[in-house]
């Protein structure tokens, strides 16, 4: 499709795949579908970007907007002149449609944080949370208890990472995994992470708080101290 100039594709059209040409959208579903609020979608039809609607009752009261699955896909494949007006659009609208400045990229990124967070709370809900932390308070290893209650690791350290308070009860609760003892002299040393397989007092690695904690710490300095262009090409960049 040829964009005339001084026109942006329509907010619909990265959409356009997923519409299905037989059903009937509410405002409301057009919302979903956009991922953004009705009261955007309902100034997109004021401004003029989603004609050829109809007014249908609601069941609650009152008439909606409503358009055909094909309307939808016709609009998504017109381009239209876009006037970034601040007033009349919500910056996330604004986003979708080609505005890069602070504000709507600031509350994109808001946005798609949210949107990150909240389907990461409903595939590691409080619950799951709650019982591995149990696990691990009963010396069940991170990798064990996150299976059994049907996580992955990556899912238990992703969330440790932006939530503050679910990283500290982690820690908290992996201070049981000690295979020293939080008084040894070797814990939270090089020793205590890589354990000793052999010798008269073999023991395993440990992955207690304090160990994990001198891997964090040693890996960092690492990093630190990576001329840029080897960090790049290592992944730490």
């Amino acid at each position: 499709m040829t964009v005339p100039r001084n026109a942006q594709p329509h907010p619909l059209a990265p959409y356009a795949s997923q519409i299905n040409a037989e059903q009937v959208y509410t405002l409301r579903q057009v919302a979903a579908l956009l991922e953004l609020a009705p009261t955007s979608v309902s100034s997109m039809v004021g401004h003029g970007w989603l004609p050829g609607s109809r007014m249908r009752p609601h069941a609650r009261g009152g008439r909606q907007h409503t358009w055909t699955g094909k309307q939808l896909i016709r609009i998504a494949n017109r381009p239209i002149r876009v006037t970034y007006d601040h007033e009349k659009f919500s910056a996330s609208t604004l986003y979708r449609v080609g505005c890069r400045c602070p504000a709507c990229t600031h509350a994109h990124s808001q946005d798609s944080q949210a949107r990150r967070r909240a389907l990461a709370e409903e595939a590691f809900s409080a619950e799951q949370r709650t019982q591995l932390l149990d696990l691990v308070g009963e010396e069940t290893p991170v990798p064990e208890a996150a299976k059994q209650v049907g996580v992955t690791i990556g899912q238990v350290y992703g969330r440790a990472n932006w939530d503050a308070a679910f990283a500290e009860s982690l820690d908290e609760a992996a201070w049981a995994l000690c295979v020293l003892g939080a008084e040894d002299p070797k814990c939270s040393t090089a020793a205590g992470y890589r354990g000793c397989e052999s010798g008269t007092s073999p023991r395993p690695p440990c992955r207690g708080t304090g160990c994990r904690e001198w891997r964090r710490g040693a890996s960092q300095q690492t990093r630190g101290a990576l001329p840029i262009y080897q960090r790049e090409l290592v992944g730490y960049g």
